[in-house]
C-alpha cells in the first residue's frame, strides 16, 4: 500500500496520473515507495551550485592573497552565480555553463572566461568529493574555448633607453618611498604585488637575503631572493622613513595597508611627461632582466629560479627554495652592476 496524497490538496486526476506512473513502475520491477524514499534522501543531501561554490573558495583561498580571493569572488558572483547559482549540482550539465562561459569570451574577455571556467571545475571537482554530483562537466568542452593571445609586457632592452629610463627614475622627484620601490624593482625584478606586499620581517640584512613567502608568490612557493649591495643600501636608507610600517612600502594613507600593487605602473607612465607609456610597466623590468641575463650567457635554469618560475619537478622545487644559491648572488650583483653602468654612460 503506498499513499497518493490527501484530497483535496490532490486532485482525483492528479491521483490517476500517479497511480499510472507507480503501476508502471511495478512493471518495471521498481518499489515504488522505495523509489520515493531515495528521492527524498537525494533531496535532502542536494546543494545548489552556489553554495558548493562559496564552500569551495572558503577552503582553496582560506591562506590566499586577499585582493585574489575577493577577484575570484566577485567574477563567480558577476558570471556565474545569477545564471546557474540556485540550481543544484548535480543538475547542470555541460551545454548550460559551456554557453555561460562562451558568451565572456565573445565579449572580448578571453582570459576571463578561462580562469571563471577554471573556477567552475574546481567547484565541480570539490562537489564529487562531498558526494554532491558524480563528475566535472567541463570535462565534456574541453578544448572548445578560445585560448588568448599571449600578451608582452612593454619593456626595453636597448642599452641607450635603460639608460635614459635609470636616469629618469633617479631624478625623479615623487617621495623616497616610490623612488625606492622603481629602483629595487629595476635590481631585482620581482612581481608589482610581491614588491607591494613585502614586509620587514622577510629582509635579512646580515645575510642579504629577502624570502618572499608563498602566499604572496604567483607559484604559491616560497621565494628567496639574494639581493645585491646596492638593494641593502636602498633599504637601509628606507627602513628610518617606514620601518614604524610592517610593510616596505606602506599606503601613504594608511601605513597599516600596503603600497597598490599598480603605485610603481603609474610612476612610471608619469615619469618625463609620459615618456615611457606603452614603452614600459614595472612587470617590464622582468623581461628586461630576462633578455639581459640571457644574452650574457648565464644559465637559463638560474634566470628561471630568479625569476621564481614554475619547477617542473614540484617535489624537488618544494625543498629547494634556496636553489642555486650562490650562482643567483653572483648573477644579481652582476646585474645591479651592469644597471649601475648603464646609468653613467
Amino acid at each position: 500500500m503506498i499513499s497518493l496524497g490527501k484530497y483535496p490538496q490532490i486532485t482525483m486526476k492528479q491521483a490517476k496520473a500517479k497511480q499510472r506512473e507507480y503501476m508502471d513502475m511495478l512493471e518495471k520491477g521498481i518499489n515504488p515507495s522505495t523509489h520515493r524514499q531515495v528521492l527524498k534522501v537525494k533531496l535532502a543531501t542536494e546543494q545548489d551550485f552556489k553554495t558548493i561554490a562559496l564552500q569551495w573558495h572558503a577552503k582553496q583561498y582560506q591562506n590566499s592573497n586577499e585582493r585574489h580571493s575577493k577577484l575570484v569572488l566577485q567574477r563567480l558572483e558577476k558570471y556565474i552565480f545569477p545564471r546557474i547559482g540556485k540550481i543544484p549540482l548535480g543538475n547542470i550539465e555541460a551545454p548550460m555553463l559551456f554557453n555561460i562561459i562562451e558568451g565572456i569570451q565573445d565579449q572580448g574577455y578571453v582570459e576571463t572566461g578561462k580562469r571563471v571556467n577554471g573556477y567552475c571545475s574546481m567547484t565541480f571537482r570539490y562537489g564529487v568529493a562531498k558526494g554532491h554530483c558524480i563528475r566535472d562537466i567541463t570535462q565534456d568542452y574541453r578544448g572548445m574555448l578560445q585560448s588568448s593571445k599571449s600578451k608582452h609586457m612593454p619593456t626595453l632592452t636597448k642599452q641607450e633607453d635603460i639608460s635614459e629610463l635609470l636616469q629618469d627614475i633617479n631624478t625623479y622627484h615623487g617621495t623616497i618611498i616610490v623612488k625606492t620601490a622603481l629602483l629595487i624593482s629595476a635590481y631585482v625584478f620581482v612581481r608589482p604585488s610581491e614588491l607591494a606586499n613585502s614586509k620587514w620581517n622577510y629582509i635579512d640584512f646580515e645575510k642579504s637575503h629577502w624570502l618572499i613567502p608563498a602566499k604572496h608568490m604567483k607559484m604559491k612557493r616560497d621565494h628567496l631572493i639574494p639581493f645585491p649591495k646596492q638593494v641593502k643600501a636602498l633599504l637601509e636608507n628606507l627602513q628610518p622613513i617606514t620601518g614604524e610600517s610592517k610593510y616596505l612600502f606602506p599606503n601613504e594613507k594608511d601605513s597599516s595597508r600596503p603600497m597598490h600593487s599598480e603605485t610603481v605602473n603609474k610612476t612610471l607612465r608619469r615619469i618625463q611627461d609620459w615618456k615611457y607609456i606603452n614603452r614600459m610597466v614595472s612587470h617590464g623590468f622582468r623581461s628586461m632582466a630576462s633578455t639581459i641575463l640571457n644574452e650574457n650567457k648565464f644559465r637559463n635554469d638560474i634566470i628561471e629560479k630568479q625569476l621564481a618560475h614554475q619547477e617542473r619537478n614540484s617535489v624537488r622545487d618544494a625543498y629547494n627554495h634556496a636553489e642555486y644559491l650562490e650562482e643567483r648572488t653572483e648573477m644579481m650583483q652582476w646585474y645591479a652592476d651592469y644597471l649601475d653602468g648603464l646609468e653613467n654612460t
